[in-house]
């Protein structure tokens, strides 16, 4: 459990520019497009844009708590985690994170070939290539990322501000704004789907602000990045779907016929989204075996999401990663409590020391494993309709009305603080 060391000064080199370009990079995505293209038409246009503005102050605000975790202690999220569930109680999450890690890596090949191959044909021909872009991109060091994502967020950035200049331009912004909704979904619903963006990042946060100077930059870096560029394209995907009627970016972008620099929107989209999660699934890796080779498990996860994106459908896994995905949620809220509200942060060199501070009873906080369970069966009964198609009594019409991540948050971060108040550390 010793092989993770702790950042030192020297090795904090990430600006506010630099963490910055990456989050941003992070929150341009087809997936990002998708999202925003559900909430249109089901509600009026400036309803959207207000969940989409108010979903990711929430959102933010809790990927920037982890940022600071990340800079406060100097190593990966999931090594944070054996603070509140101890050493042992950590592989849980770390496996967790690795498997849906992976399945997201191959989840964003397929939707990013599909979409090159609906401009320019060769579906998998275009996995294999967006795969070996993404994973050459989180095989170089933090040096070559500042570099590389900063011209690539800049670029994203003037792209993505043309595409919306391309739709304001087609469609008269009246015609936007007065159109009858279908109120499929609730403000609530709406909300809930904007706020799971930014909370499904939070296993990979402190991956990289670690990286970072200043305390401030790990915040405001982190907050400003992914709050510009995710708001931007659900932003995008409301307006195209309220204006020509398709929540598909793919048919969208097809429809738009952009060309080249739809082909450079999805390549770099997908590169500077996806590389996250391969490199993230390598540095999880460590916190289940720390002999593990990091490099090594770069190619290996990139490979076989490559392998997995080519022999599956989507369809097959999405439901399954997405309840994977949600037990993060109740984990996310655990964090915060435990690591702001109990303890007043953590002794970072303790989180490395096996029978230290953090082992609890033989390596597991139950009382808090146990507040994890309830939060995920929890989020699960609240969002079981909307991910498998069937209704739970009670539930189902909760989660209609209230959504499921947030009433989730909220009751496991009070859960933890009145169970674990009084947990002892050895």
């Amino acid at each position: 459990m010793q092989a993770y060391s702790i950042k030192p000064a020297e090795k904090r080199i990430f600006s506010f520019l630099d963490i910055f370009a990456i989050w941003f990079g992070a929150g341009i995505s087809i997936a990002e497009f998708w999202a925003g293209a559900l909430l249109t038409p089901a509600l009026p246009l400036i309803n959207a844009i207000i969940v989409i503005i108010l979903g990711h102050i929430i959102g933010n605000l809790v990927m920037a708590g982890i940022a600071v975790q990340g800079w406060e202690t100097g190593v990966p999220t999931m090594v944070i985690t054996r603070g509140a569930l101890g050493i042992k109680g950590s592989l849980l999450p770390s496996w967790l994170n690795y498997l849906q890690l992976i399945g997201w890596t191959a989840i964003m090949l397929i939707v990013g070939a599909k979409a090159m191959d609906a401009i320019f044909g060769g579906y998998y021909f275009w996995i294999v290539v967006l795969g070996i872009i993404i994973t050459a991109w989180a095989f170089i060091s933090p040096n070559v990322w500042k570099k590389l994502e900063k011209t690539s967020a800049g670029l994203l950035l003037a792209l993505s501000i043309w595409l919306t200049y391309v739709t304001l331009k087609k469609f008269s912004i009246e015609e936007l704004f007065t159109y009858e909704p279908t109120n499929e979904i609730g403000i609530m619903l709406a909300l809930d789907l904007v706020i799971a963006m930014p909370l499904s990042w939070a296993p990979l946060i402190a991956d990289y602000t670690r990286f970072c100077k200043k305390k401030a930059t790990a915040f405001w870096g982190t907050f400003m990045g992914y709050f510009i560029s995710s708001s931007l394209f659900y932003f995008i995907g409301s307006l195209t779907n309220a204006s020509i009627g398709k929540a598909d970016p793919i048919g969208i972008i097809a429809s738009y016929g952009l060309g080249i620099p739809a082909m450079l929107i999805i390549i770099f989209s997908t590169a500077t989204t996806t590389f996250l999660d391969v490199y993230s699934a390598a540095i999880t890796s460590k916190n289940i075996s720390p002999k593990i080779n990091v490099r090594k498990q770069i190619i290996f996860v990139g490979l076989i999401a490559i392998v997995i994106a080519i022999l599956f459908p989507m369809e097959k896994y999405e439901s399954f990663l997405l309840l994977i995905g949600g037990a993060f949620v109740s984990l996310t809220a655990i964090l915060l409590a435990d690591y702001f509200i109990l303890k007043k942060g953590y002794d970072a060199k303790e989180l490395l020391n096996e029978k230290g501070k953090y082992w609890y009873k033989n390596g597991y906080n139950h009382r808090a494993i146990m507040v994890w369970l309830i939060g995920f069966i929890l989020y699960v009964l609240f969002a079981f309709e909307g991910l498998m198609g069937y209704t739970i009594p009670i539930f189902s019409s909760l989660g209609y009305i209230i959504g499921s991540s947030i009433p989730t948050f909220l009751i496991v971060f009070c859960l933890h603080i009145v169970l674990c108040h009084d947990k002892m550390r050895k």
